[in-house]
């Protein structure tokens, strides 16, 4: 692949190639379930779905070439050295196929789903929900097994030399594997699920794990964090693993636990602290008593056992197969009972969503089926089941897939592109006419041109402290008439990883923010009024950035508020852009059990609902529309979204922008409003 280019798959069914900004480049359509498998050989790729099927296709024009039967609902795929394609599935079946010809085929592979496949120069190695890793030769020959692990194993790769093995697995470890003696070398406890572990050219390790922290892994001492900073990781590591235990978790790692006879040189950090020791192979929790100065026994560290599970018969929504509930709702005397399978992980909401589309049940239960999800899933016993009051008697035929297939938008709409040469030559222009001691002198200009230059060549770039200082600090003290081209600057910085620096810490970059507010009022019909808008917009791009820019949220809808009152229709579209971004955050933080901030869904709606009675511009009218059907997927039980929309008139306006929306999106939106 080229350069800094990679894949994406997605549940919306579809994979695409993407470039080193994340802009999609080639779409890959045909699969009938989520895309959750991808691998690239030469000038093809192969990906693997919930559909049953891996498909090949041609990365220079999105052209299925081929489509394999590769088993029963997710599929995982790798590629050999041979040229030959491996599939492994939720069925335990591990299959190699020559062409569209399946020339071997394993049975019962593994004991459960098989999640990840990975290959080597002369073997390949499966990973999969029994808790075990394999090794098999190409032709289907199990070589080993790796045992040891406690949970689910989701991934699997080959070190750069192929002497070692490591996996990444649900008991919040990444092992270290030999190939040659199949002993655990090494295991490395993290502070949740381990998704993936992969090694680097130089031999470290990158994992990245549960709690949104990456993490590099190096034997060289030469480059190994600090020996404090090495602590205070195995110290959170461990009282996560206490945590996770004392809920229940299904393990706990005990090669990484301290041993009992080094407690008496141990000194907890704070009162209340927790660590966990190995006394003669069982593990125990003791906390720090700081008045005694000694460690106070809390009890012993024990995981469940793992769940079991429910087979349920399929249908046409959910598909057969073992679930960790299949629940019973009671759908009244003229129906009886209807099953609800559910696994521990999956979002409720949906579950509910699903369940009323199959069995024609009003949207208005849906919330009183997700809390009985909820309330039964989230303490309950895995394999268990239980019954839910029966809902109020249908009458709405519910459709039989999804409420929509557009909404929510999950993708924030923002403004990446700019021209820095021009941008550069305005800001130079306008150094040599601000007062003395606000000017750059030479060395900043130098300082300047080497940070947007960087910002030119995309994100694989590091800006430097300096660099960021004159962008940010320095520029920032002009007076407004000679801004806008510092703050389009600014717009652009948001689109690089480093700008996320100036919204860490305690104050999240509440002065930056404040900042582009006051200057958006300035006079939201200048070029500084569309800078501004647009940077706002951009505060979405990156997950630090956007959190600051949601935790002001109030303050930033109320500076937009005037702004979309501009004669200026980029102006505009930018406003609406941050009511998009705004609800697709709103949208994202609450995810059930997550409360639903209502009020700020109405205040996002007020200002919409505003703009499209009034606006004549198109594109805008469309933003402000996308923003309305992402906060109504998540509407309430008593819907006072959607009641607040058809009092706005929201269906006219709906066939008033139909041609430019699109067929699909209008007909969602009318769903979400019924």
């Amino acid at each position: 692949s080229e350069k800094g280019s990679f894949y994406s798959g997605s549940k919306d069914r579809t994979a695409f190639k993407c470039d080193r900004e994340g802009n999609p480049c080639i779409q890959f359509q045909g699969h009938e379930g989520p895309v959750c498998s991808i691998v690239e050989i030469g000038a093809k790729v192969v990906t693997g779905a919930w559909d049953g099927k891996a498909k090949i296709w041609d990365t220079s024009n999105g052209t299925c070439l081929l489509t394999l039967d590769a088993g029963a609902h997710a599929v995982a795929v790798a590629t050999l050295p041979t040229g030959e394609i491996v599939t492994g599935s939720q069925d335990k079946t591990l299959r190699v196929f020559r062409g569209e010809s399946c020339v071997h085929k394993i049975d019962e592979a593994h004991g459960d789903i098989i999640r990840f496949i990975t290959a080597s120069s002369n073997s390949m190695a499966t990973a999969s929900n029994d808790g075990s890793v394999k090794l098999w030769s190409f032709d289907g020959l199990q070589m080993s097994a790796l045992g040891g692990h406690q949970s689910y194993v989701y991934g699997v790769e080959y070190s750069g030399d192929n002497t070692e093995i490591i996996s990444a697995s649900d008991d919040s470890t990444m092992k270290v594997w030999s190939i040659n003696d199949s002993q655990c070398k090494q295991s490395v406890i993290h502070a949740g699920t381990v998704w993936q572990a992969i090694p680097m050219p130089n031999t470290d390790i990158v994992s990245a794990c549960a709690d949104m922290i990456v993490r590099v892994w190096t034997r060289d001492p030469a480059r190994m964090a600090s020996e404090e900073e090495r602590k205070t990781q195995q110290e959170i590591a461990q009282q996560a693993a206490v945590a996770a235990a004392q809920k229940g978790s299904s393990s706990v790692p005990m090669d990484s636990v301290i041993d009992i006879s080094k407690m008496p040189g141990m000194v907890g950090k704070k009162n209340g602290d927790v660590k966990m020791f190995n006394d003669n192979g069982t593990v125990f929790a003791y906390m720090w008593n700081a008045g005694a100065r000694c460690w106070d026994k809390v009890g012993e560290v024990m995981g469940a056992p793992k769940p079991t599970q429910v087979f349920y018969e399929g249908d046409s929504v959910f598909p057969a197969g073992e679930y960790d509930f299949v629940f019973d709702i009671d759908m009244g005397a003229a129906v009886g009972t209807k099953k609800l399978p559910f696994n521990r992980g999956q979002n409720p909401l949906q579950a509910a969503e699903s369940f009323c589309a199959l069995h024609q049940i009003h949207k208005s239960n849906m919330e009183d089926i997700r809390q009985f999800i909820q309330k039964n899933a989230g303490d309950a016993p895995a394999g268990a089941e239980a019954s839910a009051p029966a809902p109020a008697p249908a009458s709405y035929a519910a459709p039989t897939q999804d409420v929509s297939g557009f909404f929510p938008v999950l993708q924030p709409a923002v403004f990446k592109d700019g021209k820095f040469e021009a941008l550069q030559g305005k800001i130079l222009e306008f150094n040599g006419q601000v007062e003395e001691e606000l000017k750059l002198d030479p060395i900043e200009v130098n300082h300047l041109t080497e940070g947007i230059s960087k910002l030119k060549m995309g994100v694989s770039t590091e800006l430097r402290d300096c660099e960021k200082e004159i962008i940010v600090k320095k520029l920032g003290k002009w007076p407004n008439d000679k801004l806008f081209p510092v703050v389009d600057l600014w717009r652009l910085l948001l689109a690089h990883p480093s700008s996320s620096d100036f919204f860490k810490g305690s104050d999240r970059g509440t002065a930056y923010i404040l900042q582009v507010l006051s200057l958006l009022t300035v006079d939201i019909n200048s070029p500084l009024g569309l800078c501004a808008s647009r940077y706002l917009a951009n505060l979405f791009i990156y997950q630090t950035n956007k959190y600051a820019a949601f935790d002001k949220r109030d303050l930033v809808l109320n500076g937009i508020e005037s702004a979309m009152n501009s004669t200026n229709k980029h102006t505009k579209l930018a406003c609406t852009s941050v009511l998009l971004n705004m609800a697709i955050i709103l949208y994202e933080s609450s995810q059930p059990p997550k409360a639903f901030d209502e009020a700020t869904a109405q205040r996002i709606l007020q200002l919409a609902l505003s703009f499209l009675g009034k606006a004549e511009d198109e594109d805008a009218r469309c933003r402000a529309m996308l923003a309305v059907g992402t906060l109504l997927t998540r509407d309430p039980a008593k819907r006072p979204l959607s009641a607040a929309c058809k009092a706005g008139d929201l269906p006219g306006k709906i066939s008033a922008l139909e041609s430019k929306l699109g067929a699909a999106a209008a007909a969602d939106l009318r769903k979400l409003l019924q």
